[in-house]
């Protein structure tokens, strides 16, 4: 049995049809997770994705942040592109309307400034490899590719960033599913994956094409077997964070990630974690007890304990034995209504069905 927040944490979408979503789970009408999302993403003056907010100044910056949170986003989602003067805008915003920032760590700035400045958490350790490198300065104007970071990685240094954002108490979200998936790309084949049929057929036939199209062409001078050491370096790297006291989150990426399978990736991300060097216990706790911290609901969710929120995993094999045995959900608990594993089954044929009719 494991107790979680059986929820997920929206980076980047429309806040009004997110929302939506959650006022019908919470009041019944529909079945779903507890949903904290940040609706709409800031990037630079182009942003890359759908859902952005354009950032070209620090004025951007404070009126994004300020809407933002009168519209009722639970958090800021930062993207790559900001400029560096109006990331520092966003930070002073948020610290003002009392909004948390998180995401990636823009390319204009270090890791450690933005510890420093208040983030709350880093996705797909960016600014990691960079804040771990004496070339850091030279990453801060691009020509960021692995074989470098693997080229030019210090341990001290990266030592040294590890206390600050222990000290800070910046969480981590690694993301290292998406970041194996996305980084050896051109080497795995999903075409057998009995998971595709869960998910909607315009991402398999767009969204999915065009970010392997991106990822291909980004890989540049990095041959497989440097990005094959670099995925290896990545699990040391969350190794030494996890010992330095640096919090950690489990989460993926969707749909971004290709051949990323929501819910099931997931699983995956436990196992990552175990392959780091966290302990079962530990790497559970990324999904669970983590994520109420986090979200500041460990009265609530997180424990198994009397008068808490009734979210809960049913599982028929003990996951400290062996992470993998979280795959084997005998049933859900969700907000206090049981679900048999013959109910979860009929729930996946209706997914199924459904990402058939998806245009």
């Amino acid at each position: 049995m494991a107790n979680g927040v059986i929820g997920v944490r929206d980076m980047g979408s429309e806040l009004g049809v997110v929302r939506g979503w959650r006022n019908e789970i919470e009041t019944e009408r529909l079945i779903g997770p507890r949903i904290r999302t940040s609706g709409p993403m800031l990037d630079g003056p182009k942003p890359r994705f759908p859902s952005s907010i354009a950032i070209a100044n620090p004025d951007d910056a404070r009126r994004a942040v300020a809407d933002l949170k009168r519209s009722g986003a639970d958090f800021i989602k930062l993207q790559s592109l900001i400029p560096r003067d109006a990331v520092f805008a966003i930070a002073d915003e948020a610290k003002k309307q009392e909004i948390a920032f998180e995401g990636h760590v823009p390319d204009s700035v270090r890791a450690s400034e933005m510890s420093e400045a208040g983030m709350k958490s880093f996705e797909h350790l960016i600014g990691i490899f960079e804040g771990s490198s004496p070339a850091e300065d030279d990453f801060l104007k691009g020509n960021k590719t692995e074989g470098r970071f693997l080229a030019t990685y210090d341990s001290a240094r990266a030592a040294s960033l590890a206390a600050i954002l222990a000290k800070n108490e910046t969480w981590q979200c690694p993301t290292l599913v998406w970041e194996r998936g996305g980084n050896l790309i051109d080497a795995s084949d999903f075409s057998k994956d009995t998971r595709v049929k869960y998910v909607p057929a315009s991402w398999r036939t767009k969204t999915w094409k065009r970010f392997t199209d991106e990822i291909t062409q980004g890989y540049g001078t990095d041959d497989l077997a440097t990005r094959r050491k670099f995925i290896e370096k990545e699990l040391e790297v969350v190794s030494m964070l996890h010992k330095a006291g640096v919090p950690f989150l489990a989460g993926t990426d969707t749909p971004a990630g290709v051949h990323i399978f929501p819910g099931f990736s997931l699983h995956e991300e436990l196992q990552c974690f175990v392959a780091a060097g966290f302990t079962p216990l530990e790497a559970l706790q990324t999904a669970t007890l983590n994520p109420a911290r986090f979200l500041g609901m460990e009265d609530q969710l997180g424990t198994v304990e009397k008068g808490k929120l009734a979210d809960l995993v049913l599982l028929s094999a003990n996951p400290l034995e062996g992470i993998a045995n979280t795959q084997k959900v005998a049933g859900v608990v969700s907000n206090g209504h049981y679900f048999s594993r013959g109910d979860l089954d009929k729930m996946l044929t209706r997914v199924e069905a459904s990402a058939r009719r998806q245009p």
